[in-house]
Order: structure tokens, then sequence, then C-alpha cells
């Protein structure tokens, strides 16, 4: 399926491609590098998210678990 996340600090948002709701260390990293460049900089989540629907739980190796977090 696929998901969008969006950062509405930054007025950004990506897509990403997930069968079960997982996400690779390297779909983590390149989401929250689209929604937010800065590396400092505390606007969001987990997984770069801003006042979306949709967040996500790190873990430890890097890999994401998405959970929604609010309906329409």
């Amino acid at each position: 399926m696929k998901i969008k996340l969006t950062n509405v600090f930054h007025n950004t948002e990506t897509y990403v491609l997930t069968k079960d709701g997982n996400l690779s260390a390297r779909q983590v990293k390149k989401a929250k590098k689209r929604l937010c460049p800065y590396r400092d900089c505390k606007c969001s989540g987990s997984l770069g998210t801003r006042g979306s629907y949709i967040d996500g739980f790190i873990c430890h190796d890097g890999t994401a678990k998405l959970n929604v977090i609010g309906t329409l």
C-alpha cells in the first residue's frame, strides 16, 4: 500500500510503499530527510511527520512500524 506522510511545519510530503505497515531503515531515513531536511530541527516526530495521522515507532535497528494516530 502507498502511504502519505506529511510535515505541515515545512509544508512537505512524501509517500512510502509498504505491504504490512513496516518500513526498512532505509525507508525511514529517506522519509525523514524528505520531510525535514535539517538535522537539528525539532519540528517533528520519529518519522519526520507533523500534522499527519500516520506516525511510527522507530526500532533499535532503524526500522519502523507505522501507527495510525487518528482518523479523518
